[in-house]
């Protein structure tokens, strides 16, 4: 059995079926592939049911009556369970720009003109520095 693939594109049942047309369409879907992939799904469906049936028919009701409220349960546990970030301040913002700026221009040169580069940033400052790199890189 293929190996199911986690898709985060999250589509209403109308916007499905015009995206199924379009593809059709366009000839990058055939409309045999649409078919043979409900059958797949139904039959699929059909021996879970078939496996729930076997296991009891009080623990297929327990497990639609869990399914309904349990995917909003669980993202709106994802949500709450993940830490809040904290707020950067506008100077420690402007820093991380700035190195990222830094590292771009050096990113480029060799060891060498990297060392140079450095010795300018701690003499001369940032500014110095990256028009320093860019200079070198040509």
């Amino acid at each position: 059995m293929a190996r199911r693939r986690r898709s985060t594109l999250t589509l209403s049942a109308e916007q499905a079926q015009h995206a199924l047309a379009f593809l059709v369409h366009e000839g990058k879907l055939a409309a045999s592939e649409v078919r043979k992939a409900f059958g797949r799904r139904e039959k699929l469906i059909r021996e879970i049911r078939e496996r729930m049936a076997a296991l009891g028919g009080e623990g297929f009701g327990l497990v639609e009556r869990a399914n309904k409220g349990a995917s909003r349960a669980l993202r709106t546990a994802e949500k709450t369970s993940r830490p809040a970030r904290k707020r950067v301040s506008a100077v420690r913002r402007a820093a991380m720009v700035r190195q990222g700026k830094y590292l771009a221009a050096v990113r480029r040169l060799n060891a060498q003109d990297r060392a140079k580069v450095k010795a300018v940033l701690q003499s001369k400052g940032w500014s110095a520095a990256m028009a320093e790199a860019k200079r070198m890189a040509k």
